[in-house]
């Protein structure tokens, strides 16, 4: 019926909290398996994993040497017993009815590819000034929607038909998180890839999961980085071209961004419950993705001159 993939690299602390959730709302009507693949790890996740396989029967481990979260995904789906995938984060607790909203998208094969949407959820006190909606990926939809040709699923909760991911050769290695590397994109690659073939991708605001913030992603520096090296991936895997025009529209875009912010945020300095680091982040998140995106451009120039 479901196969379930989580990839894991050194998060055993967090693993283990994942497939508690998953053992408490493992769903009583239809059958699924859980893979956990696991990436090169060298803390002791191996150990975690082998004791909830000893507990679990529904659990089975793959190792991928290949290090990279797109080799850790393929390796789950070319493993995976049935025709229809549910990727999941591995530092994530699944809501209540997670299983049951994929298993009603699995029944009525509307669309084959649907993600889903992540909420925070916080180990340590948050500080006063961090919105959740930093962390999350909430969209305006309160239902089932196919998004737009600018807006794609999360991978952190994403349920695809095997077929899409076997003709589609599944993730692109030259994309997605390598080690400690931050590193984005490869959903959306894949999602731009599926598209050309004329199927539409799903958001369904109902298939929930709650995504872990460490402290570390509620810093203004880790906030700003993010977006820039989002923003290094963002021209390829967003399917527009890859050059130096469009890097230099992509450092207009930023540069225009930046003067309308300043005035338009300063204001609400002088309101409560707006702090200096809402308004950093406010003023250069936004145009520090675009900036990503032309230095990438400028890079690649280089190399081809080289």
């Amino acid at each position: 019926m479901l196969s379930v993939v989580i990839c894991t690299y050194n998060r055993s602390d967090v693993l283990t909290i994942c497939l508690q959730t998953i053992a408490e709302f493992y769903p009583k009507t239809f059958e699924i398996e859980v893979i956990v693949v696991n990436n090169n790890s060298i803390d002791d996740t191996s150990i975690t994993l082998l004791d909830f396989s000893n507990t679990y029967a529904w659990l089975s481990i793959i190792d991928e040497s290949q290090q990279g979260l797109s080799h850790a995904r393929n390796a789950g789906y070319q493993a995976a017993k049935h025709d229809w995938v549910l990727y999941l984060d591995d530092d994530a607790k699944i809501d209540l009815h997670l299983f049951d909203r994929a298993f009603s998208h699995i029944k009525s094969s509307t669309y084959k590819c649907v993600g889903g949407l992540y909420l925070p959820w916080y180990e340590t006190k948050k500080p006063k000034w961090f919105r959740d909606k930093w962390a999350s990926n909430q969209l305006k939809y309160s239902d089932v929607q196919p998004l737009q040709s600018n807006e794609f699923a999360s991978g952190g909760v994403f349920l695809i038909h095997k077929d899409l991911l076997v003709t589609q050769d599944g993730f692109n290695p030259k994309y997605g998180m390598h080690g400690t590397h931050r590193w984005y994109g490869e959903e959306t690659e894949l999602q731009q890839r599926i598209r050309k073939t004329g199927d539409q991708i799903a958001y369904d605001p109902k298939m929930i999961i709650y995504h872990l913030v460490p402290s570390h992603k509620m810093r203004v520096g880790w906030q700003l980085r993010s977006s820039y090296q989002m923003g290094i991936t963002f021209l390829q895997t967003a399917g527009y071209p890859h050059n130096i025009v469009s890097g230099f529209v992509a450092l207009c875009i930023g540069i225009v961004q930046i003067v309308l912010f300043v005035p338009m945020y300063l204001p609400l300095l002088l309101k409560q419950g707006y702090y200096i680091q809402n308004y950093i982040i406010d003023v250069l998140k936004k145009p520090l993705k675009w900036f990503g995106a032309f230095v990438s451009t400028v890079t690649k120039s280089f190399q081809i001159a080289d």
